[in-house]
C-alpha cells in the first residue's frame, strides 16, 4: 500500500511539473502577444513612409509604405488584408484566450498539489502506525 501511494505522490509531483512548465510557456506566449501588440499600435501611430522590414533569418530590407494596410496570415496559408486596429483586436482576443488556458492550468495545478499534500498527509499517518 505505501509502495502505491509514494508511486501516485510521484506521478502528482510530475504532473505539477508539467503544469508549471506549461504555465511558464503559456506566460511567454502572453509577453510576446503584448509586446507584438505595442508594436502594432507605435506602427498604427507612426507617421514614417518608411521602414526596415524583416525577411527572415536576420535579413532586413528597406521599404516604402503605401498606406497601413497589414497582411494577415489566419492559417493554412491564408492571408487576409487587416488594419493595425483590426489586427490588434484579433491580438487582444487571442491574449484573452490564453489568459483564461492560464486560469484553467492554475486551477488544475492547485488541484493537484492539493492531492499531492493529502497524500503525504496519508503516507504520513500511515508511517506513524507501524
Amino acid at each position: 500500500m505505501d509502495q502505491e501511494l509514494m508511486m501516485h505522490a510521484s506521478m502528482l509531483e510530475k504532473q505539477s511539473q508539467e503544469i508549471e512548465q506549461n504555465l511558464e510557456i503559456i506566460d511567454t506566449q502572453i509577453l510576446e502577444l503584448e509586446k507584438f501588440q505595442q508594436n502594432i499600435e507605435f506602427f498604427s501611430k507612426s507617421e514614417e513612409k518608411q521602414s526596415i522590414s524583416s525577411l527572415g533569418r536576420g535579413v532586413f530590407v528597406k521599404t516604402s509604405l503605401e498606406n497601413k494596410d497589414l497582411f494577415v496570415d489566419v492559417g493554412s496559408g491564408i492571408i487576409i488584408k487587416k488594419t493595425p486596429e483590426q489586427t490588434q483586436k484579433t491580438i487582444k482576443t487571442q491574449i484573452e484566450n490564453i489568459q483564461q488556458a492560464r486560469v484553467q492550468l492554475l486551477a488544475q495545478l492547485e488541484a493537484t498539489r492539493s492531492q499531492f499534500q493529502a497524500l503525504l498527509q496519508q503516507i504520513e499517518t500511515s508511517e506513524k502506525k507501524k
